[in-house]
């Protein structure tokens, strides 16, 4: 059985949540939990060398140094790309038209052309080196001279609070004295006024926060909190409702005013409401209760928080990933409903769908909630954008059958909505504009890849995989994972890690067990067992499924699953093996502290050439990873952490790369 709403899809996507929120910067979080997800197969302990090579793209990081650093005698560097592409086509990016639907992104090599680039190195010292701050959704700087910007606190730390900074001319900063107490932090700038939006402590009984808007008329240096006129009392008074949610999502400003969007939740103990002897059992959400298992076939799963967005499983997936000789017992479940538990259809709803609320400004001071038609509720992390003069909103939704994909819609003023269609993403992470292009990035789950995705006036998308950035001669399987992007005025700018398979780069790895030589491909750790005798191959094991389980099948104990190989159906077992001998094999012939990954910045002004800068060349010494980047009228700015170094605190030893465009 699955946790909430975990259809093959929703697991992959959750585990790439899992997996990507431990080293990348998400940005605003894309469902409330990822929750694990309790299977057999968890109990595998990877320990290959490879696998863990990849942790660290972006936040091997703890924290990071931002732009708040003067340029005092830096050092100059001019940089093209790894490898020199030198501008040559290899190959035209895969084009997608729009509006219609997305479909699975083709990996082809990306238009590579050389770096438009000089760069500087910038070694801050503790009085303007800040740490980025991670929680902001799309709009962590305002302005065009003078700027305002969230941040972290001076120095190095891994103090993540919220601190304001202001500037005139993007290179000396100071932190405003008095900043709006607030979280969820976004900024914006509409004809010489700063906003920053959030949420602050509530003031009215049974909710978590309020929406404020904080604004300042004089270049960020002092600033009025206002609260928003939220009424959320007729949800707070629906039966089983504990209290409700409120998250600021996105801030977006053109001529025609400022726009905010919101997400609205019902809060449930649903725990408690739950028969005492069955809240220890595990359970999931559907659409006509809480369902918890009954019978011994079923997966254990831990008992989950809410998660929101969208309809929810209405039958429990088969975990098919788990081979077995013998039938399963069944797996027995039964549903509460909403009335048994004390919960009223409208909590469930908002519980599982949360409300969509905006509220417009034409002056940035004056908010009033508007009905956004054309915007469902029940979407999931609606960001906002400016294009020109329309503002265009993108949502993360879970279609009815299951699937997931982001929807576009473009407004003058929040009030009708006009769709755009879907974009080419499966799941929205970067959100933005550059001059007349709609620019989305996320995470395409056909392709199994991160792309760039950039939409042009006439309504075509151009679309960029993350490995079309790999060169033929960067490796054997050589891969390219995503880290921090940003979208601004320069452009787009996105952090990559290029990561060699390190078993794959040597040509395998084998190693012996009781008259049976198991063959190691790559870090997927698919093998074959092939017994000496004979020369046969007796079976493939990948992902812990193995293609002959009569001769070599998975048994799964308390520990990790253990490999059993026989020489025919119904034998004796002959030999034994383990996922950490696999690891150990590996270790042995690749080292047992590989090279990490190399990593790049991708820049490009209309989402079609790119250059790529390797970014331990621009430091002059190997660079483990990026606490971010950031963009703003004139530079790209890299906060890049330094290999074998760390500052006082245990803290990585960072240092800013300044790339100024060279036209």
């Amino acid at each position: 059985m699955n946790t909430p709403h975990r259809t093959p899809d929703h697991q992959h996507l959750a585990d790439r949540l899992e997996h990507r929120a431990g080293h990348v910067d998400l940005g605003p979080p894309m469902l409330d939990v990822v929750v694990a997800r309790g299977r057999r197969r968890q109990h595998r302990r990877r320990t290959a060398v490879g696998m863990a090579a990849v942790v660290g793209i972006a936040g091997g990081s703890v924290a990071a140094v931002a732009v708040l650093s003067r340029q005092a005698e830096p050092d100059r560097i001019t940089a093209a790309p790894t490898d020199d592409p030198s501008g040559t086509d290899l190959a035209a990016a895969s084009t997608v038209p729009g509006p219609t639907n997305s479909t699975p992104t083709e990996v082809v090599p990306a238009q590579f052309a050389p770096s438009p680039f000089v760069w500087n190195r910038v070694d801050p010292d503790s009085a303007e080196a800040v740490s980025f701050y991670m929680g902001a959704p799309d709009n962590t700087v305002a302005g065009s001279g003078p700027f305002v910007v969230w941040s972290t606190a001076p120095a190095v730390s891994d103090d993540y609070s919220g601190v304001l900074w202001r500037s005139d001319d993007g290179l000396t900063w100071e932190q405003v004295a008095s900043p709006p107490a607030l979280v969820g932090r976004n900024v914006a700038e509409l004809n010489g006024r700063f906003l920053t939006y959030g949420t602050a402590p509530t003031t009215a009984a049974g909710r978590r926060s309020d929406l404020a808007i904080g604004t300042s008329d004089d270049a960020g240096r002092t600033w009025a909190t206002t609260v928003l006129p939220l009424d959320t009392s007729d949800l707070l008074a629906e039966q089983g409702v504990t209290s409700v949610g409120v998250n600021a999502t996105s801030i977006a400003a053109t001529a025609n005013g400022v726009l905010v969007s919101a997400q609205v939740t019902a809060n449930v103990d649903l725990m408690s409401k739950l028969p005492t002897d069955v809240r220890g059992l595990g359970w999931e959400l559907v659409e006509s209760g809480v369902r918890v298992p009954t019978g011994e076939g079923c997966d254990p799963v831990t008992a989950s928080t809410i998660s929101f967005g969208g309809p929810v499983a209405t039958e429990a997936p088969v975990d098919t990933a788990t081979p077995t000789t013998t039938p399963a017992p069944a797996c027995d479940t039964r549903i509460f409903t909403w009335a048994e538990l004390g919960i009223s259809e409208r909590a469930a709803e908002a519980m599982m769908h949360p409300d969509v609320r905006m509220f417009f400004s034409a002056d940035g001071a004056t908010f009033t909630e508007i009905d956004p038609v054309g915007v469902d509720d029940g979407a999931t992390d609606v960001r906002l954008t400016s294009l020109g003069d329309s503002f265009v909103a993108s949502v993360n939704q879970v279609n009815p059958d299951g699937s997931m994909s982001t929807a576009l819609s473009t407004s003058s003023d929040g009030r009708e909505w006009a769709s755009l269609g879907s974009a080419p993403v499966t799941w929205t992470e970067g959100f933005g504009a550059v001059g007349d292009r709609l620019v989305v990035t996320g995470y395409d789950i056909d392709a199994n890849t991160q792309v760039i995705a950039v939409r042009d006036p006439s309504g075509a998308w151009n679309t960029t995989s993350m490995n079309s950035f790999v060169l033929p001669s960067d490796g054997v399987q050589a891969s390219m994972g995503g880290g921090s992007i940003a979208i601004g005025p320069n452009g787009i700018s996105v952090i990559g890690a290029l990561f060699v398979d390190p078993i794959a780069e040597i040509g395998g790895v084998t190693f012996s067990v009781d008259g049976f030589t198991i063959e190691v491909d790559d870090t997927s750790y698919t093998h074959r067992v092939i017994d000496v005798a004979t020369g046969d191959v007796l079976a493939t094991v990948s992902m812990e499924a193995s293609s002959n389980p009569e001769l070599v099948s998975i048994v799964y104990g308390d520990q990790q699953p253990v490999i059993e190989v026989r020489r025919e159906a119904g034998g004796d077992v002959i030999a034994t093996y383990t996922y950490d001998d696999l690891s150990n094999a590996v270790a042995s012939a690749t080292g047992a502290q590989p090279a990490g990954p190399r990593i790049f910045l991708m820049h490009s002004r209309d989402g079609v050439t790119w250059s790529r800068d390797a970014l331990d060349e621009i430091a002059g010494e190997a660079v483990t990873g990026t606490g971010g980047i950031r963009l703003t009228d004139t530079q790209v700015i890299v906060a890049a952490n330094l290999a074998g170094e760390r500052n006082p605190n245990g803290t990585p030893k960072q240092t800013l790369l300044v790339a100024t465009p060279t036209s």
